[in-house]
């Protein structure tokens, strides 16, 4: 987030609609050959360096596919955006690529032995590193080349780490690949219906819209994403591995409706907390030249929360228990309603309004999602969603105690924090007094973290 803060206030909206539009290229050819290998290797059995080798060459050839890809791609894909410097832009993100494909795969060997300190140094060292190359660069140059440049020195950085932290040297080795090939065909309709669900509204906009605008729009779509998604991902890296080791015991059932319910108690309130302070938000971190991304942030951090728990729930977990062509079914459904309600939104109305219109996709969808993951796990969806009641409660009543916060002479600063605190303390009491009321269940996420933190067991 604090990468996006600096360079916002030194680019500008159509900087950032350049580096959209060149991410979108690179994130459907990259879908179109996901290979799914770390998750092959996290739930294979044995610690075989064979299979990591295997893994590691799949996974460059894949990187060299994809960059020949984008090069060839280049001149077509600016001009579908109408933006010559684009294919620039794309032949040194192909660069990128080819140096993503050649980082070691210490950092999954390390995740199957549920040691998750190297993905956390690497990780941190790497986006560190990002925000400060970008920021030296934006202040030479002053243009979108920073964040190009940015990335292409980081992810460098981030390989050579990866080694450095990791005894592990791969080989190239073919060992077990029929069955790597045959285990990504299986999860490619899930890479693929990733990049519809996560790029398709950017991909629109980007043709329909301007290039500030899709600056905008990118920019508050990331900050969504920050504050949900980017959170989201470490955790389910984090907890696959264990979810892989108990998929078969009678208690698995249990630990992943605790896992997800701890989602929705997480994201919700982030979700609408960051939704009903958008503007004042906006204002402060970014500056007056992004009040558009203020009226878009607002919408779209709730879609990014829904779209968050749907992906909790429905896609890699359902990969780990072998349940690919279920977690597949769900994406494209998924991508069905969001796709029609993209071209309902372009054919008879403005593009302006397509956030808010996602969102009430994401809500009818929902439904869709739980009742499919139960039937899959073999439980009734009202197991799934029992504990949810809660945090739906206290986001609501977040949403309502900040909203009545109205007072347009207070300075702009003071203004936020005053609603962050009074959100989060009406959510943190309501939640308090639910648990207690219930008598203090112990299968709930207020007990796992009574237990965790404060060392009291109520299950005892």
């Amino acid at each position: 987030m604090l990468t996006t803060i600096v360079l916002a206030r030194l680019l500008t909206p159509e900087d950032f609609g350049i580096v959209a539009m060149a991410t979108i290229v690179v994130a459907l050819l990259e879908s179109m050959t996901q290979t799914g290998v770390h998750l092959y290797v996290i739930r294979h059995k044995s610690e075989d360096n064979r299979v990591f080798n295997t893994a590691w060459t799949v996974t460059f050839i894949q990187a060299i596919v994809i960059a020949v890809g984008m090069v060839v791609s280049a001149p077509y894909v600016a001009s579908y955006f109408g933006e010559e410097v684009l294919a620039q832009v794309i032949y040194c993100l192909a660069v990128v690529k080819i140096i993503q494909g050649l980082q070691s795969y210490g950092i999954y060997i390390a995740q199957k032995k549920l040691d998750f300190s190297l993905d956390f140094k690497v990780t941190f060292l790497t986006r560190v590193s990002y925000l400060v190359f970008t920021i030296l660069f934006a202040l030479w140059l002053g243009n979108f080349w920073a964040i190009v440049f940015g990335q292409l020195a980081s992810t460098f950085l981030g390989m050579i780490l990866g080694y450095y932290f990791h005894e592990f040297r791969p080989k190239v080795d073919f060992f077990e690949w029929r069955k790597i090939v045959k285990f990504s065909m299986s999860t490619l309709p899930l890479s693929i219906g990733r990049f519809v669900n996560n790029k398709s509204d950017v991909t629109a906009i980007g043709r329909v819209g301007t290039t500030a605008f899709l600056g905008q729009y990118h920019v508050a779509a990331n900050l969504a994403n920050l504050f949900t998604v980017e959170i989201l991902m470490p955790v389910i890296r984090g907890l696959l591995p264990n979810l892989s080791v108990i998929k078969d015991t009678p208690e698995f059932k249990q630990v992943f409706r605790l896992t997800v319910t701890s989602a929705v108690y997480i994201f919700l309130p982030i979700g609408i907390g960051l939704s009903v302070v958008s503007h004042e938000f906006i204002a402060v971190l970014l500056g007056s030249q992004w009040g558009v991304a203020a009226s878009i942030l607002m919408w779209l951090s709730l879609y990014t929360t829904l779209n968050g728990i749907m992906m909790f729930m429905s896609e890699q977990f359902l990969v780990v228990i072998h349940k690919e062509k279920v977690s597949n079914r769900l994406m494209w459904f998924r991508n069905a309603v969001l796709l029609v309600t993209i071209f309902y939104t372009l054919l008879y109305q403005d593009f302006i309004s397509l956030p808010q219109n996602i969102v009430f996709a994401s809500l009818l969808v929902l439904p869709v999602v739980v009742v499919t993951v139960s039937r899959s796990l073999d439980v009734p969806w009202t197991y799934l969603i029992a504990q949810w009641w809660p945090p739906v409660l206290a986001a609501l009543a977040l949403w309502g105690s900040v909203i009545l916060i109205q007072w347009p002479d207070w300075s702009v600063w003071i203004l936020l924090v005053a609603k962050v605190l009074v959100g989060a303390s009406v959510y943190l009491i309501f939640i308090t007094l639910s648990f207690v009321l219930r008598g203090k269940p112990f299968d709930t996420p207020e007990a796992l973290i009574m237990k965790s933190i404060f060392k009291i067991d109520l299950a005892k």
